[in-house]
This record gives C-alpha cells, structure tokens and sequence, in this order.
C-alpha cells in the first residue's frame, strides 16, 4: 500500500470550513446591524413626521396596525437572516468539532487510560 492509500479520504479542508464559518458570523452580524439602523432611521422619520401621518392613519384600529407592520418587518427579516447564518456558522463549528474528534490521529496520540 502506498501512502495516498493509507490516508483518510476527506472532502472539506479544515481552514475552509472555519473560514465560512467566520465569514458566516460577519456578515450575520453585518445584517442585524443594517436592519436594526434601517428600523431606527424609519422610526425617527415617523417620530419626525407624526402630526402628518397621524392625521391621515385610518380610524379602525386593526387599520392602524396593518399600516404600521411594515415598519416592523425589516427588523423581524434582519433577525431571521441573522439567526439563520449564526446557525449555519454553529452548525460548521459543530460538525468540525465532531469531526475531529472522530479522527484516527487524535486516537493515536491520546494516552490510554
């Protein structure tokens, strides 16, 4: 047998998995960031602008709520990317984890107890 024979067939590199992973947290984060800033700037604008709107918000008060909703559905979307790549980036970390754990040369140089 030849070397290339006797080693394990992995298809991912180490350093590539924790790179997606690290970028996986940046942009995360680069997300929730834009959206929490593009809820604060809508919600100055209507701080700003309320004895205008107010006077032309409908009567009904599901109205009133169903006007605002957009309002609340960049942040809520900004969240949900957020978690989805934090999950994604403990997801990769994890399966290193388990992967590496499992690995024959972590066996060999565990001293037996």
């Amino acid at each position: 047998m030849t070397s290339k024979e006797k080693e394990p067939q992995v298809f991912h590199n180490t350093n590539a998995v924790l790179r997606i992973s690290l970028w996986a947290n940046i942009v995360a984060w680069i997300i929730l960031a834009l959206s929490l800033l593009t809820f604060a700037n809508q919600a100055f604008s209507i701080i700003q602008n309320w004895a205008s709107i107010a006077a032309s918000l409908p009567a009904a008060i599901f109205d009133k709520i169903s006007a605002f909703a957009s309002l609340f559905l960049e942040p809520l979307t900004g969240v949900f990317y957020f978690i989805a790549l934090r999950g994604i980036s403990l997801g990769l970390n994890l399966g290193l984890d388990i992967f590496l754990q499992d690995t024959p040369e972590d066996a060999e140089a565990a001293p037996e107890a």
